[in-house]
């Protein structure tokens, strides 16, 4: 059912590749707002309280320094962001506070918005600004700035083995890719003879890189080191030093001279005594690409999980885990670039033509290649597939049938699909697992093959399997896509966390994943026999309501409780910090999130209840649903935490009630109040509103909600020409804010991906579509 998809408890924040810096051009790298153009402000007159200096000729005295306010804009990182902690952290607060130590004088930073910190600063609200600013004639009118920190030009970005090319000399000839629009797309164009690929996002640029299908990337200095300290796996490199100028400097007061002198004078001194290599180094250091030889690569490596496989064939697998092994035995036409929220073609040759009424979308599939039981891969073998998924009706058929009206074979490697309704996210539903190509010779037409280790054309092969105890698999020699970094991958499932834990203490698996106890992986983070990655990714928790049973068809009774519940408790004492509140059913990071649901608001809470008619001699009796066999070792904790804060209303009474996974599901439609979680099917908006408050969908998992006006905005969102466009962007607020007001589901909070490992595993890349990408570790 399409409400139990992937669920478990610790995932995590939606991100991308997280470094949003100010942009040398115009393009899709994320850039600081040019600063408005203000007259500066004027400086105070003050009346003179001394007589003139005889002496005209000398220099007024100094004034000390001191304590200084240094205000930034802590949203980019890795220059300037909050940390964990709440601190202001990154490589402008530490070389700030180097060049303060050097020159004698303390620095304090406040955290501000980047429209009109000039102004802020010019106005006397600061001492000095520093924040990735870029120098300009512009803003050189109302403030002052230091001498150049940091040169955020163009740089070339080659793979760790390439030799030829050193410098922008050497691009000439060679396929160079770059991101549409910016800087580096203007000057490779017009200053070499290089073919210029230009792509819509940098990271589509750097995998295509790291493919073979450019030889350079050219692009902002800042970006490109991140992305490649960010993901290791892609074997790149920076050569030479950034070949265009833009120069970052520290803004100052222009009333306060003696403070540019002594940061300039710090500058210096921390920049000859090797202190700011060594803060540089730090966030924007890259690791030595080291080449090992095949045979020096791990032959093996074990990964320990506490989710079990449900069904492995694609056409009945709906859960998280389940989903995880098919990502790494059998490819989709499209899939996910690691580590980015980017498609790419799999067994598609390139992207799909779209039809101008955007009803057929025609894919055309990379030839020679055969499923592991021998059989040709063609346009016959995709339809097959994709007609199998919809007469059996499984679990995720809903994927295909709610979309797709039928599939065509157009030529031997070309297949059309043809949709019942114009949706514009239809490439995020290729790149889910029911509609990976199967072998029409190796899985039965008519019926599911539940342990079937057929899979498909991917980057392993499924060679032994043993129901809730092992899965072994080995590298498939005729993938298309780049190789498996390790050869065998061993998946072995423990009974929980507890038992998954030593058995990492104790050198019996390489990984832990999902999941481990929120307090293991902060004792692990102790350990330095141990690593802990935190990555991002987009499970959420919220609480349903069957809207048809009593009292959940009042709407006073599910806002009472949507005010009662303290999200906070939820995150910090069930889930131990590793969730955070949430307040919406759209998650935090994804595009058109907003805040539509209040803060916490007891008294509120008591008022809507007494409007329905409930008082402390008279309170609201309630069920509250949970399972302990599905989200972990901290579910019980989750409901106890929910069930207090209601009870604090003095109002509600709770009674926690619960039951083994499978009773749950069967149980949808008789549960007036039940937790549950939500990881994505496809990464749009979309999937987190339309399962829930659809009216024919909502019923699936029992909740019965239905509303004219919200299955109105759905279907506008789905209808929009652009996928992520103003006018689809502002149908998704106008979701939000009716849901606050209807209560469909309450979302509580969004978790944290974690994963434990030995410290010498390497390439664990983490990523918001939260498949463990097994072909990408090694040791």
């Amino acid at each position: 059912m399409k409400a139990i998809s992937k669920l478990y408890a610790l995932t995590a924040l939606i991100l991308v590749l997280s470094v949003v810096l100010t942009a040398c051009g115009g393009g899709a790298t994320p850039t600081k707002a040019p600063q408005p153009t203000k007259p500066p402000a004027e400086k105070p007159t003050k009346a003179p309280t001394e007589a003139p200096m005889e002496k005209p000729t000398e220099a007024p005295a100094k004034r000390e320094i001191g304590k200084i306010t240094v205000g930034t804009n802590a949203e980019y990182p890795p220059f300037e962001f909050v940390d964990e902690s709440g601190n202001i952290v990154g490589f402008d607060i530490d070389l700030m506070k180097a060049i303060a130590e050097a020159a004698g004088f303390e620095v304090e930073f406040v955290n501000t918005r980047w429209d009109g910190i000039f102004v802020a600063l010019a106005s006397g609200e600061f001492d000095a600004v520093i924040s990735a600013a870029t120098i300009t004639e512009e803003r050189k009118q109302t403030v002052d700035f230091s001498d150049p920190y940091f040169n955020a030009g163009q740089i070339i970005a080659v793979r760790a083995d390439n030799t030829d090319i050193k410098g922008p000399e050497d691009l000439d000839g060679k396929v160079v890719g770059v991101q549409q629009g910016t800087t580096g797309d203007i000057w490779v164009t017009e200053n070499t003879k290089a073919e210029v690929k230009r792509y819509d996002e940098i990271t589509l640029a750097f995998q295509a890189l790291a493919n073979g299908d450019v030889d350079a990337v050219v692009n902002d200095a800042p970006t490109s080191a991140d992305i490649i300290k960010a993901n290791p796996e892609m074997n790149l490199k920076l050569v030479g030093e950034p070949f265009t100028e833009e120069l970052y400097g520290i803004a100052v007061r222009k009333d306060f001279p003696e403070l540019l002198e002594a940061i300039n004078k710090g500058l210096a001194e921390v920049k000859a005594s090797g202190k700011y290599d060594e803060i540089y180094n730090k966030w924007f250091g890259l690791p030595e690409v080291e080449e090992k030889p095949a045979e020096a690569m791990a032959e093996t490596i074990i990964i320990g999980t506490t989710d079990k496989v449900t069904d492995l064939d694609p056409a009945n697998s709906y859960d998280f885990h389940t989903w995880e092994i098919h990502h790494n035995t059998m490819d989709t036409l499209l899939h996910y670039i690691p580590g980015t929220t980017d498609l790419e073609p799999g067994l598609a040759k390139d992207f799909p033509e779209v039809s101008d009424d955007g009803l057929e979308y025609t894919f055309r599939l990379k030839e020679g290649l055969k499923f592991p039981d021998g059989t040709p891969f063609n346009a016959e073998a995709v339809k097959w597939s994709i007609d199998r998924v919809m007469a059996l009706g499984g679990d995720p058929n809903w994927l295909v049938t709610s979309f797709v009206d039928r599939v065509e074979v157009v030529d031997e490697y070309t297949v059309k699909f043809v949709l019942k309704q114009p949706v514009n996210y239809f490439p995020l539903l290729v790149a889910t697992q029911p509609y990976a190509p199967v072998s029409p010779n190796c899985y039965p037409e008519d019926r599911f093959d539940s342990d079937s280790t057929c899979g498909g054309i991917g980057p392993y092969l499924i060679t032994k399997w043993e129901r809730d105890v092992e899965l072994d698999l080995t590298a498939n020699p005729d993938y298309p896509g780049p190789a498996p970094k390790t050869k065998n991958i061993i998946v072995k499932y423990f009974a929980d966390a507890t038992t998954m834990r030593l058995a990492l203490e104790n050198g019996e698996i390489d990984i832990a994943t999902k999941t481990l106890n929120p307090t293991d992986y902060e004792d692990l983070r102790q350990n330095p026999d141990f690593q802990v990655i935190e990555g991002p990714g987009a499970q959420i928790r919220y609480l349903c309501f069957n809207h048809t049973i009593a009292p959940f068809d009042n709407p006073l009774v599910r806002q009472a409780i949507a005010y009662a519940v303290d999200r906070d408790a939820v995150a910090n004492k069930a889930f131990l910090g590793t969730h955070q509140p949430l307040y919406s059913m759209v998650p935090m990071g994804m595009w058109s999130h907003i805040d539509a649901f209040p803060k916490r608001d007891i008294e509120k809470a008591k008022e809507l209840l007494q409007e329905a008619g409930y008082s402390a001699d008279n309170p609201l009796e309630i069920d509250l649903w949970w399972t302990p066999t599905h989200y972990g070792d901290t579910e019980a904790d989750v409901a106890a935490v929910i069930k207090e804060a209601l009870e604090e209303t003095g109002m509600i009474k709770v009674n926690l009630q619960s039951a083994e996974w499978a009773t749950y599901v069967d149980q949808f439609g008789s549960m007036g109040f039940y937790l549950l979680g939500w990881y994505p099917d496809y990464l749009d908006p979309d999937n987190y509103t339309t399962p829930f408050a659809d009216s024919e969908a909502s019923k699936d998992i029992g909740i019965f909600y239905a509303s004219e006006e919200m299955d109105a905005l759905l279907k506008a969102e789905q209808a929009a020409t652009d996928l992520r466009g103003a006018e689809r962007e502002q149908i998704f607020k106008d979701i939000q804010e009716l849901w606050a007001k209807d209560i469909p589901t309450i979302p509580l909070t969004q978790g944290t991906l974690l994963v434990a490992a030995q410290k010498d595993v390497k390439g664990i890349v983490l990523d918001t579509n939260m498949l463990f990408h097994y072909f990408l570790v090694y040791k």
